[in-house]
């Protein structure tokens, strides 16, 4: 069952640098790379290559880690959202700084809670 969502407005718009959704199944085997360490805000984000020529960061919480191998412990979308300043978004899951986001239109994406403010109801 899926968390019951929480509203948010952007108050720093954000433009994704990975805007394709790359999309990982439970159970999916990677190899483990670098971790993520340009932003004190995200930790235990780290870089994962799969079959397919799939790429992507991820929660290090999504994955059993064995030496440079990992598997997915739970489906994982990896799809960053551009979202502009006002816009409100449902947000789901908050996971290592970067919130998972629905828009008015249905799309989703992870976007950083540092550019969002909660809506109180």
């Amino acid at each position: 069952m899926e968390n019951k969502p929480t509203k948010y407005r952007v108050i720093e718009a954000y433009v994704s640098p990975y805007p394709d959704a790359i999309i990982f199944q439970e159970g999916d085997v990677v190899e483990v790379g670098k971790e993520f360490t340009d932003d004190p805000d995200w930790k235990d984000w780290v870089w994962c290559e799969g079959a397919g020529d799939t790429k992507a960061w991820v929660p290090r919480q999504y994955l059993d880690v064995n030496g440079d191998k990992g598997i997915f412990t739970r489906d994982y979308n990896a799809m960053e959202l551009s979202a502009s300043v006002g816009e409100e978004l449902l947000v789901y899951e908050v996971v290592n700084g970067f919130g998972m986001s629905e828009k008015s239109d249905g799309t989703r994406g992870w976007v950083p809670i540092k550019n969002l403010e909660r809506v109180e109801a």
